[in-house]
This record gives structure tokens, C-alpha cells and sequence, in this order.
């Protein structure tokens, strides 16, 4: 594995994992670079490439956005073309498209709790987030936002998810027993409803964002640009600074503490050994239902 962090000090202790996934999106920017597929790099990780030049000094993950037929079109070049003995791409929703993927390192190991029990890729990874095209009418927006919310909240249940409190967990339990593929298929649909049409907005309501923040001018990502990260230069929205604006207000004030904590998200990790239960070609037979 490449070193392609800057030196300086492990103040949080997870350089070399944050070393690990910008190794994953080397290999991502490239695929994509090398085919004319087009992306950015969304939430934090657009943050930290302004504010830091890099990672946030404390986070550990990294996020990407791609639009649906970009998407597409990276999963059939990765099928084809990719290096699937260092790389394992894992889709969420199961169906013809996509709520979300990630794209894992094959030989590594994230412990993530309420993934651990599953029988899944349990690799480090990037996530692929799918910006989609939003409807300009209130109606519309308010229907896609509701179905995104409905298989967030889908999927936190499946996965037995315990870290909302007594009340979360009464609302979860019952969302464990509704059909397990046709909702979903057609909450996928309803994103990907406007996915062909020119709208003012894109939004992305698979994350932590709610309804305002979530919801972005179509204009931001027109185009991409390269900025520095690390040693290297990933993408970013070519109007990323208005895109940051709308998403944090004051995105270059830092957190506090608490904030900080709240937006990490790994427990351990093995940047050189596999997760238990990992084996070159292997079908993980949770995978099919990483969503439903």
C-alpha cells in the first residue's frame, strides 16, 4: 500500500487508516479518470478538501457523489475492467439500481457494530452516494424526500441498529416486519424517478442531511474540478464553496468536541489482514438484503 498522506502528527490516531481509503479513492479517481466518468467528493470530504487540503484531521471516512448515469456507467467499467482482487464494489437496495455503494478493500478489515453480525464485505471502503435530480414541485420533493427517509430508516431496522434510544428502537422494531423487496424497489424508483430530467435542485437525503440541507442547486455540479488532497488531487463540484455554504453555513468555523465525536464513525480497523469470513469470489449471503 502507498503511503499518500502528508507527515504530521497522529493527533487522532487513524493516519493509516485514513491512509487505507484515500488508497481505495486513488484507485476509484483513476478507474473513473481513465473512462470519462465524472464525480465529486460530497459532505466532509469536499470539506476537508478546502478547509484541510486533505482529510479533517479526525474523520474517517470518504464520500463521493456520483449522478445515477455516471454511476451506471462506473459499475459496468468496474465489472469489466476493475481489479477485483484488491477491490470488492457492494451496492445497497439490491435492484436494478442503487440506493448507495461502497467501494471495499478487498484485504482490510472495518469493524462497523451494527454491521459486525452480518454476513457482508466487511472491507475499507469509500462511499458512492447517487445525486439525484430533485422535482421542482413541492409535491415532488416532499415525495422523494419521504421514500429516501423511508429506506434510511428501512435499513437502520434490518440491521437491528440499537444507537437511537428506547423510542428509536420502538419505531425501528416494527419496520423490521413490512415486505421486505417491494417497498423498497419502489422507494429506489421514486428516487431515481427525475433521474433523466433537467431540475433545479439535486438532492441527497441518504445521509445525515434533513430536508433543507440536503437539497442543492443543480448548477453546483455541472462540472467538477481537481483540488489537492493529501498528495494527491481528487474532485470536488466546480462551485464547491457555494455547495459548502448551503450545507454548513460557516464551513470553515471547527466543531466542537461533541460534533466531532458524533461524525466518526469506525471502532477498529486491519489495514493489512482480511475480516473474518472473506474468501477471493465469494457470494456473502447478507448482501442481497444490505437494504431491505
Amino acid at each position: 500500500m502507498k503511503n499518500l498522506m502528508r507527515h504530521g502528527e497522529d493527533k487522532w490516531g487513524i493516519l493509516e487508516l485514513q491512509n487505507c481509503i484515500l488508497n481505495v479513492a486513488e484507485y476509484f479517481d483513476r478507474l473513473c479518470e481513465d473512462n470519462g466518468i465524472d464525480y465529486c467528493l460530497m459532505g466532509g470530504s469536499a470539506l476537508g478538501a478546502i478547509r484541510h487540503n486533505g482529510f479533517i484531521p479526525w474523520d474517517d471516512d470518504l464520500d463521493v457523489f456520483m449522478r445515477p448515469e455516471d454511476y451506471r456507467r462506473f459499475r459496468e467499467v468496474f465489472r469489466q475492467k476493475g481489479d477485483h482482487d484488491e477491490f470488492y464494489l457492494q451496492e445497497w437496495g439490491g435492484s436494478k439500481d442503487a440506493s448507495f455503494a461502497k467501494l471495499r478493500l478487498n484485504k482490510s478489515h472495518l469493524n462497523e457494530p451494527d454491521l459486525e453480525k452480518l454476513d457482508i464485505h466487511k472491507g475499507v471502503y469509500i462511499d458512492i452516494f447517487i445525486l439525484h435530480s430533485c422535482p421542482d414541485s413541492r409535491i415532488g420533493h416532499w415525495w422523494q424526500y419521504l421514500w429516501s427517509r423511508y429506506l434510511v430508516i428501512k435499513a437502520l431496522a434490518n440491521r437491528n441498529y440499537k444507537r437511537h434510544g428506547k423510542m428509536g428502537n420502538l419505531i425501528l422494531q416494527p419496520l423490521r416486519w413490512l415486505p421486505k423487496r417491494a417497498m423498497v424497489d419502489f422507494a429506489i424508483r421514486q428516487l431515481y424517478k427525475s433521474a433523466d430530467k433537467e431540475t433545479h435542485n439535486y438532492c441527497h437525503y441518504l445521509g445525515r442531511a434533513g430536508y433543507t440541507k440536503g437539497l442543492y442547486k443543480s448548477d453546483y455540479f455541472k462540472t467538477t474540478k481537481r483540488v489537492p488532497f493529501e498528495t494527491i488531487s481528487l474532485r470536488v463540484p466546480a462551485k464547491v464553496e457555494e455547495y459548502l455554504r448551503d450545507r454548513w453555513g460557516d464551513y470553515m468555523k471547527i466543531p466542537s468536541a461533541e460534533e466531532i465525536a458524533y461524525f466518526q464513525h469506525a471502532a477498529e480497523w486491519d489495514t493489512e489482514h482480511p475480516f473474518r469470513g472473506y474468501a477471493p469470489g465469494k457470494v456473502y449471503k447478507d448482501e442481497k438484503n444490505l437494504i431491505v
